[in-house]
């Protein structure tokens, strides 16, 4: 166990309180999947993204068709470009939470800092953690969660993951 151990939430808080917000790249192509033709970007669109139906970002497409945008997970995200609308999230794509790197992919939405993902499908309820920030992560998230920080993370650390993913609608 690496040093003494803090709680970062209040007593009282109903969730969690940093919710990591990724950028997601989105590439506009002048002819997406069709061999043979020009696959350069689109330079130079205006595109906007709307959160919730408030605007929080616009920008132009860079020289490659980039569109740049910043999304939290269980949050409505409309990318709004070429007179279209796309909803954008973050939501699925996680391994699954019994692997350390399901357990830090979904730590890393939260806002904790895990370092370097876990490369292989060893199972998370191992005191062998992958990095010191992994472990740093685990047992914030414990301490963070009333559980008994021991970054150890076992059958209950798993379904306070699991309470908490749910309750911030990120998975």
């Amino acid at each position: 166990m690496i040093g003494p151990v803090i709680a970062r939430l209040l007593r009282v808080a109903k969730a969690h309180n940093s919710i990591n917000v990724k950028t997601v790249k989105i590439y506009f192509q002048t002819s997406p999947g069709v061999p043979g033709k020009d696959k350069r970007g689109i330079e130079g669109l205006d595109y906007q993204v709307m959160c919730e139906g408030i605007p929080i970002q616009g920008d132009k497409t860079d020289k490659n068709g980039m569109a740049k945008v910043r999304v939290a997970p269980g949050v409505r995200t409309i990318l709004k470009i070429l007179g279209s609308e796309y909803e954008v999230s973050l939501i699925g794509g996680f391994r699954p939470i019994e692997q350390m790197r399901g357990v830090q992919q979904r730590q890393a939405i939260l806002g904790y800092k895990i370092g370097l993902l876990h490369g292989d499908n060893r199972r998370a309820n191992t005191y062998n953690n992958p990095n010191e920030d992994a472990e740093r992560a685990i047992l914030n998230f414990q301490a963070d969660n009333d559980l008994f920080p021991d970054a150890m993370f076992g059958p209950k650390s798993e379904k306070a993951l699991k309470k908490v993913m749910k309750n911030s609608k990120a998975e």
